[in-house]
């Protein structure tokens, strides 16, 4: 009980001080709608595996609440996994590919250029289970190296970002997160942090609040919805766009036995 309450009060303070350090900065809201596909396969008893996802974002213009007006992005990334037991996983994305929009929250910037990035990605993440499996805490910590060509540009931008979040989940009506048919709430909170000799003022330049209600179909595949609460600053760093809206998730924990009769244990995933 008391390690429940320790990180739920965590869990807030960071949001708090999330919350209150905008305040301090100019703020253009924004209407957005995510879409992320991703899928894993392990071999048998091997600790090795691979996978993918592809994202698709699309958002307002000039905050008139429709988040489907524009295109802001969609990204490909292949993943290769290495299974330290059941309880942590890294993972490793050679090279993924993002094309991006940028953001219309002011008249200003419908002069901005679109980019396409090239991404390496490695991350590692583990849980600790609780009550028997009904409750999950999931450490993530990432780390991107980042190559964007801006359009009419001649040279990449080359910098990095480390991404922190913290996952809690709940599950409602089964034993553990890997019963077939359970639902489940989560709620999480991510950082990030850019590095590299083009970042300037925005070193902090985003912060991600999600909460969602998911449940496991197919025996290894879960649908999720969330709503996303999500900071990113300018290249100034005193102004920021908020993006408000909903995420649909659809997670494939391992394609092999997707659908078939439950055979084997489902791999600890993200």
């Amino acid at each position: 009980m008391f390690n429940n309450f320790f990180w739920l009060l965590i869990f807030c303070s960071f949001f708090l001080i999330d919350v209150i350090g905008q305040n301090q900065k100019e703020i253009y809201p924004s209407s957005y709608f995510w879409n992320k596909n991703e899928a894993a396969q392990f071999f048998g008893d091997s600790p090795y595996g691979v996978g993918a996802d592809v994202i698709h974002r699309r958002g307002s213009v000039l905050n008139n609440g429709n988040p489907f007006e524009r295109h802001l992005r969609t990204s490909v990334r292949p993943w290769f996994h290495m299974q330290f037991g059941p309880d942590a996983r890294l993972s490793l994305s050679p090279l993924g590919y993002f094309t991006t929009n940028e953001y219309i929250a002011i008249p200003e910037d419908f002069g901005r250029a679109s980019s396409y990035e090239l991404r390496s990605t490695i991350q590692f993440f583990h849980h600790q289970k609780q009550m028997m499996g009904k409750i999950m805490h999931t450490w993530r910590y990432r780390l991107e190296f980042r190559n964007r060509l801006t359009d009419g540009a001649e040279e990449f931008t080359n910098f990095m970002r480390f991404r922190f979040r913290y996952r809690f989940r709940y599950i409602i009506n089964a034993p553990d997160f890997y019963t077939q048919g359970m639902w489940y709430t989560n709620a999480s909170l991510e950082l990030g942090l850019n590095m590299g000799s083009p970042v300037v003022f925005n070193t902090f330049n985003q912060s991600r609040l999600y909460v969602g209600l998911g449940r496991r179909i197919f025996n290894s595949a879960r649908l999720e919805l969330r709503y996303v609460d999500r900071f990113r600053s300018r290249g100034s760093g005193f102004q920021m766009d908020r993006g408000r809206g909903v995420m649909l998730a659809i997670n494939i924990d391992q394609a092999s036995i997707l659908g078939r009769k439950y055979t084997q244990p489902v791999r600890y995933a993200d």
